[in-house]
């Protein structure tokens, strides 16, 4: 089996949405904190696709859900590979993989789920 099953992703991102729109009807600033684990013996590689995946289905229930980007935080996970994972990369590559999937792909993911 392959994990975060897609049903477990959708689930987990329609109750932060949600969480995240009550909170700004309510007057206060939600931390929207999707996060992919680290256990199990996942690669690097992994992890940046899980996490592509989860963030993109988050950004999809915010929209849905009519929230302020604004006015909220992002708190999203590091990139990073397993416990377990036999290859473990270098602190800098974790930087690396972490801080480039956000600048590069969050404007992405974004324009995508505006456009609609």
């Amino acid at each position: 089996m392959v994990y975060p099953s897609r049903g477990c992703i959708e689930a987990n991102a329609q109750a932060l949405a949600r969480y995240a729109a009550l909170c700004q009807e309510a007057g206060l600033v939600p931390i929207v904190e999707p996060e992919v684990l680290m256990e199990g013996s996942h690669t690097l590689s992994r992890c940046s696709k899980v996490t592509e995946e989860v963030l993109q289905t988050v950004f999809n229930q915010l929209y849905t859900q009519r929230v302020m980007l604004e006015g909220m935080i992002l708190k999203p996970n590091m990139v990073l590979p397993a416990l377990t994972c036999s290859q473990q990369e270098s602190v800098d590559e974790v930087a690396d993989a972490t801080v480039n999937w956000g600048a590069m792909r969050f404007c992405e993911v974004w324009s995508k789920i505006s456009d609609r």
